[in-house]
């Protein structure tokens, strides 16, 4: 009972009072005076909308009310069921999403006749009446529209009622991106109908919540490359919005563009040569758009991709002969919506010669079950855990109690160090250092303070590498050589990786154990 309280009370010191305020009021007001989706009359009339080509989605409607989301296929044999809960909330939320609306070679018959089948059934919506599906949805049927001449009366009529209720269940009691999707689904809003009080929204929320989740280094603040990847999108989109529509939104305008732009060039920095962005914090393959798609998108809306260099969102990354190395010596952040965070302090990620060699193994799941706590687990990253105890207490799917907090003690272009407060508690520090050259890479981790009875490193290997012991603590890792000096033991175990939601495939890792001081060196 007493650990029990002590996480609530790590957990909940955090929230910031609009937060708590918020989750008290809708919990009041949702039992005694629920706010329900009603269709408005007499909407305001809509403005022709233009948009510049934007980039196609992942094809999820197979045709024959068939649809695909996080690697998991539906047939709907009668009718499609809004609010199909066989596969978790995340997948009826992707169904409520309607990206598939801009998927290749989807026409205005088809997608006209899938909207028109959720409004049919929308008084019967659940999930789909949230705010975050309102927020995404409402911006795909509006980009949708805008490909044909005009928006025919009863779609016009409800993404106006989409609206009415989404003014009155805005995300504060979440924030993070939540609340930033509430934002651009009312700028969109706000241009088609010419609504003063959806502009007034739309410009209080992006001002406030854009200074704040973009990073001074140009990342958004919850540090997942694929969350950022579908919020540039979303950005974007905003962006192309107001440079061909009339509004009065020219403050927002002149915001995006600058925010954007920092977001452009963080996204160049923190992809890898080959394409790849790191999979970390909450970020997998297959349900962003890749790095590149949405950097061209960027381009032909006027923003080049440019260097910057890597500071608040607390990675650094080397490129070093054929070396590329990604190392977080970040905070959990942000601190009052910590849900997409791991613990993870001093993990790395390493590439060599385009090709990825120890890799963060990324999430497949979003259920709250034991499967994403070991994902999010320390064991789980290429770190150090001791006493078999998590860095972080990451719980309930998308909490965080008691964290990790880096310090760091050196940071240039060759070598980075750092250490962290993790197990204060057990009197003794984890410090590691990545030593940078032209054919090798070098990283020491030492323990300072009291002597530990567990001391364990962790590398996972991508699931393509191939390893083989040459000597004791001497390994062939494809065309590299690894070298491990100080340790105890070495095992050569399966991990699950992860190629996408619901997609696992087995790969190795190295679980080292030691005492006081452990060298890995890679080089080729």
């Amino acid at each position: 009972m007493i650990q029990s309280w002590i996480r609530y009370y790590h957990t909940l010191r955090h929230l910031r009072w609009k937060q708590i305020r918020y989750q008290l009021w809708y919990r009041i007001r949702n039992r005694f005076f629920p706010v329900r989706y009603t269709l408005v009359k007499k909407p305001p009339k809509y403005r022709k909308v233009i948009l510049n080509p934007f980039p196609e989605q992942h094809a999820h409607y197979q045709g024959e009310k068939a649809f695909t989301f996080l690697n998991k296929s539906y047939q709907f044999e009668k009718e499609i069921d809004w609010n199909l809960p066989d596969y978790g909330k995340l997948w009826t939320y992707h169904l409520n999403y309607f990206d598939f609306l801009h998927q290749p070679e989807m026409d205005k018959e088809t997608g006209l006749m899938l909207i028109r089948d959720f409004l049919n059934k929308i008084q019967d919506s659940r999930d789909g009446l949230e705010p975050y599906p309102i927020s995404l949805r409402t911006i795909n049927w509006i980009k949708f529209m805008a490909r044909f001449e005009e928006f025919p009366d009863d779609i016009t009529r409800s993404v106006y009622s989409h609206f009415v209720l989404l003014t009155r269940n805005i995300e504060y009691h979440l924030m993070g991106n939540h609340v930033l999707e509430n934002g651009f689904s009312m700028l969109f809003g706000a241009v088609l109908f010419g609504d003063g009080k959806l502009k007034d929204h739309a410009q209080a929320i992006l001002k406030e919540e854009l200074d704040e989740q973009i990073l001074n280094d140009g990342a958004h603040f919850e540090r997942s490359p694929m969350y950022h990847i579908i919020l540039l999108q979303r950005a974007l989109d905003a962006y192309n919005l107001l440079i061909n529509n009339e509004h009065e939104l020219s403050e927002v305008q002149d915001l995006l563009q600058n925010i954007i732009q920092s977001m452009v060039n963080w996204l160049h920095t923190i992809q890898f040569n080959n394409g790849d962005i790191p999979n970390v914090n909450d970020s997998v393959n297959g349900q962003a758009l890749k790095a590149e798609t949405v950097l061209a998108y960027g381009k032909v809306l006027g923003f080049e991709s440019n260097d910057v260099k890597l500071s608040d969102s607390g990675y650094r990354k080397f490129k070093t002969g054929k070396f590329e190395l990604i190392a977080d010596i970040g905070e959990v952040g942000p601190s009052y919506q910590p849900g997409h965070a791991h613990s993870d302090t001093l993990s790395f990620i390493l590439y060599h010669d385009n090709c990825p060699v120890i890799v963060d193994r990324g999430i497949s799941t979003y259920e709250k079950n034991a499967l994403r706590q070991q994902e999010r687990s320390t064991s789980s990253h290429n770190t150090v855990v001791i006493n078999e105890q998590e860095q972080t207490d990451i719980w309930g799917g998308f909490r965080v109690g008691k964290r990790a907090f880096p310090v760091i003690i050196e940071d240039n272009n060759k070598v980075l160090s750092a250490t962290h407060t993790g197990y204060d508690s057990m009197g003794v520090r984890h410090q590691r250092k990545w030593e940078l050259h032209n054919n090798a890479v070098q990283i020491t981790d030492e323990l300072k303070g009291s002597s530990p009875t567990s001391v364990k490193a962790y590398f996972h290997f991508h699931p393509e590498t191939k390893i083989t012991l040459l000597e004791p603590g001497r390994y062939s890792i494809g065309s590299l050589t690894l070298i491990l000096s100080g340790f105890d033991n070495v095992d050569v175990e399966d991990y699950m990786f992860c190629k996408g939601f619901n997609k696992r495939i087995t790969a190795l890792r190295l679980l080292v154990t030691f005492q006081e001081k452990l060298k890995t060196r890679f080089y080729s």
